[in-house]
């Protein structure tokens, strides 16, 4: 280990110096418990002071507990060392239902690792190469054959590789902006980061009703420098899909008033029945509607990769955006997916994905349906939200009462675009295990119950 510490030789009492440094370190958590500090020798020469300087700080440093010095062996930071962890742990008893972190068995890991490894052995490093701002050509058509099931005509063309879909959202606003758009429009209640990323590229955010209502009379009021921001199917955060009618009389209205869609399918895949949801980018006949995948959600958070489908008007100002934002989308990881897909890995996650959460879904619906007979609770057909009113209680109160008993949600006001009081709150399964539904409902009861 090479440790660069400061020091003020001018100050005097080096070891103290030492000392400090190395404890910070440790209670930080940068100099993790059981590593290996350098040698007293070693130490010494990197910073310029005597050998037994550093002896008289390691042997403080052992007097507070921090380090254990083992002869010829070496210094180590004691296990008990560190305050605080780099690496969050959840207590066992906590449920939450405020993360949006995939539990590990949505992780499609197995595979991903194998995949990876074949690749960099395989490739020889050539993918290291990089690839064009669009994205690698192959995982491009994978994309898009891809997309058909989603029921999309698109062509290769209009396929752009994006690294997730809050990255997608913000670049194409951005772009979009560049071609005269003023306004973004939104359901009352919506994704709540939309919030943030229009203020960040400084445009306006406006709201209409929730259109699985069935009222779109609002959109009449829209005009070519206009979008509207949709998430059509298993709505976040209420969980709701928008109908096939209502879809196609939102698309009517587009074709006649001009305003951009912008469709985040972020959960569109994760539908728990047979039946199939098409995207609202399957029903436009016209260029109005541009669409946003994204597979980092549930599926591998961490690789963030996903895709947006762009009318060629606008492909070129998207990728020159883009290229000044963020540059290409990591080569590597843009070949381990399209081998994961190639390998029909992809559908097999998304089937898993499904029928694990469709339980968690039908578990908590249940357990909150017989815990609160008289609240009226709609059950989702897809995604990973549930959306609860809390009757008499805000949000904020009743998010509040539920942490005191280790369960957490969101409170529903941080997804409303109105700043008016929201009595209700936002479940989400990705992180709840079904086997804590139950119990999950009658910790609920409890601090819940003077709710009407």
């Amino acid at each position: 280990m090479l440790l660069e510490i400061p020091l003020d030789f001018m100050e005097g009492g080096l070891y103290r110096q030492i000392t400090s440094h190395l404890e910070k370190m440790i209670h930080a958590g940068s100099i993790t418990p059981g590593s290996r500090l350098p040698g007293t020798r070693e130490l010494a020469k990197i910073l310029g002071v005597s050998r037994s300087t550093v002896v008289e700080a390691y042997c403080l440093l052992e007097e507070k507990g921090l380090i254990i010095q083992k002869g010829r062996s070496g210094a180590f930071v004691s296990p008990t060392a560190a305050h605080f962890s780099c690496v969050p742990v959840m207590p066992a008893d906590e449920i939450h239902f405020d993360q949006e972190r995939p539990t590990p068995d949505l992780i499609p890991f197995e595979p991903l690792a194998k995949i990876a490894r074949e690749v960099l052995i395989e490739d020889e490093g050539r993918i290291m190469g990089g690839c064009p701002p669009e994205g690698m050509a192959e995982l491009r058509m994978a994309f898009l054959e891809h997309a058909v099931l989603r029921g999309i005509p698109a062509c290769p063309e209009e396929v752009v590789v994006t690294s997730g879909g809050k990255d997608a959202l913000s670049t194409v606003l951005c772009s979009l902006k560049k071609k005269g758009a003023g306004r973004i429009y939104a359901e009352i209640l919506t994704y709540s980061g939309i919030k943030d990323i229009a203020r960040n590229e400084g445009m306006a955010l406006r709201h209409v009703p929730l259109l699985a209502d069935g009222d779109i009379s609002m959109l009449e009021n829209l005009g070519e420098r206009d979008i509207l921001y949709l998430v059509p199917s298993f709505h976040n955060p209420t969980g709701r899909t928008l109908s096939t009618d209502v879809r196609k009389e939102i698309l009517a209205l587009r074709k006649k008033r001009g305003f951009h869609i912008l469709e985040d399918d972020s959960y569109g895949e994760l539908r728990y029945g047979e039946k199939s949801v098409p995207a609202m980018k399957a029903l436009d006949e016209g260029e109005g509607v541009i669409y946003i995948g994204s597979f980092s959600q549930v599926l591998f958070p961490g690789m963030r990769l996903g895709y947006i489908v762009l009318p060629a008007p606008l492909k070129e100002c998207y990728i020159q955006t883009a290229a000044l934002r963020q540059g290409q989308v990591s080569s590597l990881v843009q070949l381990v997916v399209w081998r994961f897909i190639k390998t029909g890995n992809l559908s097999e996650a998304i089937e898993r994905a499904r029928s694990i959460l469709s339980v968690r879904m039908d578990s908590l619906y249940s357990s909150l349906i017989h815990t609160f007979p008289r609240f009226p609770i709609f059950r989702p057909e897809g995604g990973v939200f549930l959306w609860f009113p809390t009757g008499n209680a805000e949000g904020g109160t009743a998010a509040a009462l539920a942490s005191s008993k280790g369960v957490y949600v969101s409170d529903g006001g941080s997804f409303s675009l109105s700043g008016k009081r929201i009595c209700s709150v936002r479940f989400s399964i990705a992180s709840a295990s079904a086997e804590k539904m139950e119990d999950a409902c009658l910790r609920l009861a409890g601090v819940w119950k003077t709710f009407r």
